[in-house]
């Protein structure tokens, strides 16, 4: 078995068969397609049992509900594939996701990357690029990129040595996919928007009330004494910083000032920054945002809020 697709699966009968039927079409053929039941409530699994009748490479585990990192973890040790894909329920995928980003690692590659199309219920969207190109260094434009679990494939070899999504908490693709990056040997780009990201009215991310908000901040803990462990801090200082302007003080800090949490968020990224990134507004990377966001970052700051809030909705 060449590739193993995990889907996680959550009371999602609106979308479930969508997705799934985009995976048993893919013009690819040597993979199986491994749907993790995390204890849904709802009809997904009834779904699920009629379409694995029709199509065998489907296979249904169960498992009590621990969330989208749980059960992506639970299907690991049922993968048999050499490479690793994650696809979440509610999306769908282009009938030639697979072919096209498995011919990326037929030219050397160990882990592949794909451009995203963001699609919203009234009908519109827009694309994403799946790297961020800054320079000829492939490493680095990745750690500047998406951090979704989805959009990629990954040579189980990283899973193997013990890599898993950590629990109960917002954000979790980010630990997992900075360290593949930073580690892995050949990172490859299909430069299509081949995976369809469903943006739902009232989905977790799209959550800015919730105090779980905050949890990026363990989040981005976790990634920086992942890579101290692993040595990488020196080699990728300019990007681990960036990664930390953009959630904590740049889109992250958009969530926060939408949020009742605001004063919480700003004084712990202020502390976060002073501490880690004393010198982050020097960061090489600002400069290629848009002019929007780089007068964010100069500006923006407790006395200067009341006036970004009048264009911040």
């Amino acid at each position: 078995m060449r590739l193993s697709v995990i889907v996680p699966m959550y009371n999602v009968e609106e979308y479930v068969e969508e997705c799934l039927l985009s995976l048993v079409h893919q013009t690819y053929k040597d993979m199986e397609i491994i749907v993790v039941d995390d204890g849904g409530t709802d009809n997904s699994v009834a779904i699920v049992q009629r379409l694995q009748a029709q199509y065998p490479q489907l296979q249904l585990v169960h498992k009590p509900n621990g969330g989208l990192s749980d059960a992506r973890n639970y299907g690991l040790q049922y993968a048999k594939g050499e490479y690793i894909g994650f696809i979440d329920s509610d999306d769908y995928v282009d009938t030639t996701l697979y072919a096209k980003m498995m011919a990326k690692v037929d030219e050397g590659h160990d882990v592949v990357v794909c451009d995203i199309h963001y699609f919203f219920e009234d009908g519109s969207g827009y694309v994403m690029q799946g790297i961020n190109y800054h320079g000829d260094d492939m490493h680095k434009n990745a750690l500047l990129s998406p951090m979704f679990a989805w959009n990629k494939v990954y040579h189980r070899r990283y899973f193997d040595k013990g890599l898993r999504y950590p629990l109960h908490t917002w954000y979790e693709d980010t630990p997992v996919t900075t360290m593949i990056f930073a580690e892995c040997d050949k990172i490859g780009h299909v430069k299509e928007a081949l995976i369809h990201y469903r943006q739902r009215q009232g989905s977790i991310m799209g959550s800015n009330n919730s105090p779980r908000i905050m949890e990026i901040f363990g989040v981005m803990a976790l990634v920086r004494a992942n890579f101290k462990a692993a040595d990488l801090i020196e080699r990728y200082h300019d990007e681990l910083e960036y990664l930390h302007i953009e959630h904590l003080r740049l889109y992250g800090m958009f969530r926060f000032i939408r949020s009742p949490f605001f004063a919480q968020g700003y004084e712990q990224s202020e502390k976060i920054m002073t501490e880690y990134f004393p010198s982050w507004q020097h960061n090489r990377y600002i400069k290629d945002l848009n002019w929007k966001n780089r007068l964010f970052l100069k500006y923006f700051n407790l006395r200067t809020k009341k006036l970004f809030d009048l264009f911040i909705k």
